[in-house]
């Protein structure tokens, strides 16, 4: 497991449309790494023939989460079945005025998706990273476009404008933005952009860093099965 809205002008449809993604359900499975939760949810949402804009932001937003973790388990069909999705409805959002910073973070975690299935595919990179610097300027007070912009920014080489330092000062923003943005709860951006923070310090050779924020990761989530039965025991392993 490795490892990240506003318009509301379309049709009103019955409250029980957006029932498939009851988000603390939806939660719960990400921390139990149980996308077939996700994956259920998701195909009832396609079922919806004219979804709205919130609704879409919904759809689109756990697609995005739902795609890197069937890559991780090397389940390319499924995953490109949902990008195939996914792609239709970030179009639909930006064909109806959504958030433009997200949509290019959308689209910037399609290009990423596309390379990790076509490593040669070396154009997908570069759009990828125009997508999400361009976001960042864009709206730079966006917990989720600075998440991103520090998983980029950490693993682009220094040559290419990559800066580890850069990156994690990234992380600690998103954070601190998702807390002041009432954005925590039952939210798995949240808690992945601090598993992201942890695996930044790792590798940058700060393991106590990396100890320090697991602990933090299970005072908010003590069932995060994969911190807590592999990755906080894998650090502090002697």
């Amino acid at each position: 497991m490795k490892h990240y809205l506003i318009n509301t002008f379309l049709l009103v449809f019955p409250t029980i449309a957006l029932a498939q993604f009851n988000d603390a359900k939806m939660y719960q499975a990400y921390l139990k790494q149980n996308m077939d939760v996700w994956q259920q949810a998701l195909d009832e949402a396609y079922t919806i023939s004219k979804p709205t804009v919130r609704q879409l932001e919904k759809i689109v937003n756990y697609e995005y989460g739902y795609i890197p973790a069937r890559l991780d388990e090397k389940n390319k069909e499924e995953a490109k079945r949902v990008m195939e999705k996914m792609t239709e409805h970030v179009d639909l959002l930006e064909k109806y005025g959504s958030d433009a910073a997200m949509i290019l973070i959308y689209r910037s975690s399609l290009y990423a998706y596309a390379y990790k299935l076509n490593v040669w595919d070396l154009s997908s990179v570069s759009k990828c990273i125009e997508c999400v610097e361009k976001a960042y300027e864009m709206s730079p007070n966006n917990p989720m476009v600075v998440s991103l912009k520090g998983n980029v920014d950490f693993y682009r080489p220094g040559i290419f404008g990559g800066s580890k330092k850069r990156a994690l000062f990234c992380f600690e923003k998103s954070l601190k933005l998702f807390e002041e943005q009432n954005l925590t709860t039952n939210n798995w951006n949240y808690i992945a952009t601090y598993l992201a923070m942890a695996q930044a310090y790792e590798k940058n050779g700060e393991k106590e860093k990396a100890i320090l924020t697991c602990k933090k990761i299970l005072e908010v989530s003590p069932n995060f099965e994969y911190v807590k039965n592999v990755y906080y025991p894998k650090l502090t392993k002697k």
